[in-house]
């Protein structure tokens, strides 16, 4: 397996709580800060994916400075450019997003890991070889309601591993932001674990 050299997460309702509107919403997701820390500390670069829907390019760009001022700075952000009721071939499980950031990024897709929170995330990262993480997140409002509930019903069972992909290949599911750095970085006295 190749080593993660960069981190990718989901905005809204991974790195975040719930999907802001405007910059005064944006609220960091429980372990956010620790996590991106633990995570620069060892190395890794991070980047942000996101989606514009209902909010005008500039609403977005306003809501991800802030998200930059409270989290950042990211190494890069892969923002879709498109509307909620355009036909966009951006979002998961397209990895368009996630390719264009690794490109951004001068990594190979296989050297990322994609935190979200849906099969469908995790199938954009296995479709390109990037390692993927979920999250068993509620309230985002963005329509992705079964493939979380299965994410909660899996983690609550105890599972670790989801089927995403057309190969049937396995995501990690992670119970929170720092399972995921504890995932990701080699353990070390005064690191995570």
């Amino acid at each position: 397996m190749t080593r993660v050299q960069a981190v990718l997460f989901h905005r809204d309702g991974v790195l975040l709580e719930g999907v802001p509107r405007s910059p005064d919403e944006v609220r960091p997701a429980p372990g956010a800060a620790e996590t991106l820390w633990q995570l620069r500390r060892h190395g890794l670069r991070t980047g942000v994916i996101t989606l514009r829907g209902p909010l005008t390019e500039a609403e977005t760009r306003r809501v991800d400075t802030r998200v930059d001022e409270l989290l950042g700075p990211f190494d890069v952000w892969a923002v879709c450019p498109h509307a909620a009721d355009e036909d966009c071939h951006c979002c998961a499980p397209q990895p368009a997003l996630l390719l264009w950031a690794a490109g951004r990024l001068c990594t190979a897709p296989a050297a990322c890991a994609l935190v979200g929170d849906t099969a469908a995330d995790a199938e954009a990262a296995q479709r390109v070889g990037a390692r993927a993480l979920l999250l068993p997140t509620r309230g985002n409002a963005t329509g992705r309601e079964g493939a979380r509930e299965a994410a909660w019903e899996g983690a609550r069972a105890g599972k670790t591993e989801a089927g995403a992909g057309a190969g049937g290949s396995a995501a990690q599911i992670v119970a929170d932001l720092p399972a995921v750095a504890r995932a990701l970085v080699p353990e070390t006295p005064d690191g995570p674990g």
